[in-house]
């Protein structure tokens, strides 16, 4: 596999760092050059740019008591956000439906890692339904945040992350885009604003009629490509298939990818080639704090690093 790299050099093993494969950094969007470097810990991957807005314009921000979010245990969205809410000096409340009891008693990964930034959670499925049906109004001096951080100004750092996706698709010769969704929003913001480029897409956290529907206000000549694969894997589901995947990418690529996002998705670029016979670029999910548990959970299942295929 040839590639060329835009990335952060902390999901690169030493073996590319210091090899003869094309690497291209950069640095840290303009509009988070005041966030202090610790912070991208916890908010990176489409999450930066989700959160953009609030990045850019902190010293800004009308004050609030507390912000409010929901989603799963492990979370990307809800380890951004706790770092969100640190930076406002506010609180951050995060609801789960449900945990389990080891999970709760030892917390782990994303988990863990919000709740030393200061979250404080709430495992309430009656609260977290009405959140999913938006039916719970915050007060006045407080924000909600909807699953995957989602929120009103979600598409102010798309717009930038559409700027840098053009300029290195002038540079490297490129007009498609590929990235795995949860709730298709980064998707969706990327396909309105880039309609030059050839965004595509594949549910990982939903099902496709779950991704036309957030799709279809969007203009049809705008509207993502959405990729299946078949069988559908399962959110959050072990696979032996994607393990081995995961052996063989690390080898080829020397690229860490995340377990819950990136794996289905690469199955879903392996299962259509013919959609990518073209240059194009691959959005990695970040999140890799939050794959700890699930690797725990693989080699439980399936024992250590999978060895990689003969020939692979």
């Amino acid at each position: 596999m040839d590639f060329i790299l835009r990335i952060e050099s902390r999901l690169l093993s030493p073996a590319i760092l210091s090899g003869n494969r094309i690497l291209k950094t950069m640095p840290a969007p303009a509009f988070c050059q005041a966030v202090p470097a610790e912070y991208f810990e916890a908010i990176e991957g489409n999450k930066l740019y989700k959160l953009a807005y609030c990045l850019e314009n902190l010293a800004s921000l009308p004050p609030a008591k507390r912000i409010w979010s929901y989603g799963s245990a492990q979370s990307n969205a809800m380890l951004a956000l706790s770092a969100l809410a640190q930076l406002m000096g506010t609180e951050f409340h995060y609801v789960l439906p449900y945990i389990a009891d080891e999970l709760k008693t030892q917390p782990k990964g994303n988990l863990a890692l919000a709740l030393d930034r200061g979250m404080q959670l709430h495992i309430d499925s009656k609260l977290y339904r009405r959140m999913t049906q938006q039916a719970f109004v915050p007060g006045d001096d407080e924000w909600i945040f909807a699953e995957g951080a989602n929120h009103a100004h979600a598409a102010h750092g798309f717009a930038y992350l559409g700027d840098e996706i053009a300029e290195v698709g002038n540079t490297l010769g490129f007009r498609q885009v590929f990235l795995p969704s949860g709730t298709g929003t980064s998707a969706c913001h990327l396909a309105a604003l880039m309609p030059e480029m050839a965004v595509m897409t594949t549910p990982v956290y939903g099902d496709t009629p779950y991704l036309q529907q957030v799709f279809s206000p969007l203009p049809q000549q705008n509207l993502p490509a959405i990729l299946t694969h078949e069988p559908h894997y399962r959110f959050g589901s072990l696979y032996r298939e994607l393990w081995e995947l995961q052996a063989e990418l690390a080898a080829e690529t020397g690229i860490s990818f995340d377990l819950l996002y990136d794996l289905p998705a690469w199955a879903c670029i392996l299962q259509h080639r013919e959609h990518f016979k073209q240059p194009w670029l691959y959005l990695h999910q970040g999140g890799m704090k939050g794959s700890a548990t699930m690797r725990e959970r693989y080699v439980r299942m399936f024992g250590a690093e999978w060895p990689v295929k003969a020939g692979a």
